[in-house]
């Protein structure tokens, strides 16, 4: 009797334990736009994730996409942290997955309830009222290009509905 309490008493707790996520990058490449692919595959609690993108050595993979501007002025340190930060995302999302497929309220019906009364009383504040009515119109708009391939915006091109553009060198 005792065993079998145990071991009910077992089951009960790891049946509420969280999920392990691990990440290992396997492959990294440009894609067809000239982005720095970096591949990855992912198991939640020694599982493969499996993905949309084709396998890579029989690994489904994920695939975070990043620029040299995306790493300008880093040291080495520094772009392997970059990466990693945006690999903990993911596996933090995935822990979320795992957590929203075990429990009655998820993390989206948590926030809804945290967030309804707050947003209600901003919204009813003296800030909102006033911009109902306020008609903008926009002309143009201007997009930054890196013309170069230094890794800095260099050029500025200044373009319109009607087709139209302008090309100067970046204003500081």
């Amino acid at each position: 009797m005792k065993t079998l309490l145990l071991a009910l008493g077992f089951c009960l707790l790891t049946s509420f334990a969280f999920a392990d996520v691990t990440s290992d990058p396997v492959a990294i490449d440009l894609d067809d736009k000239g982005n720095i692919r970096v591949w990855v595959q992912y198991s939640t609690d020694g599982v493969e994730e499996v993905s949309q993108y084709p396998k890579i050595d029989g690994k489904s993979v994920y695939c975070s996409r990043f620029s040299k501007q995306s790493f300008l002025g880093m040291t080495k340190e520094e772009v392997e942290a970059r990466i990693e930060k945006d690999h903990k995302a993911h596996r933090q999302t995935l822990i979320q997955k795992a957590f929203n497929e075990k429990t009655v309220k998820t993390i989206n019906q948590m926030r809804i309830d945290y967030n309804r009364q707050a947003n209600q009383d901003f919204m009813d504040s003296a800030i909102f009222p006033d911009i109902i009515g306020k008609k903008v119109t926009e002309k143009e708009a201007t997009v930054a290009l890196d013309t170069d391939g230094d890794g800095v915006n260099d050029k500025e091109i200044l373009i319109k509905t009607d087709g139209s553009q302008s090309i100067s060198p970046v204003s500081p």
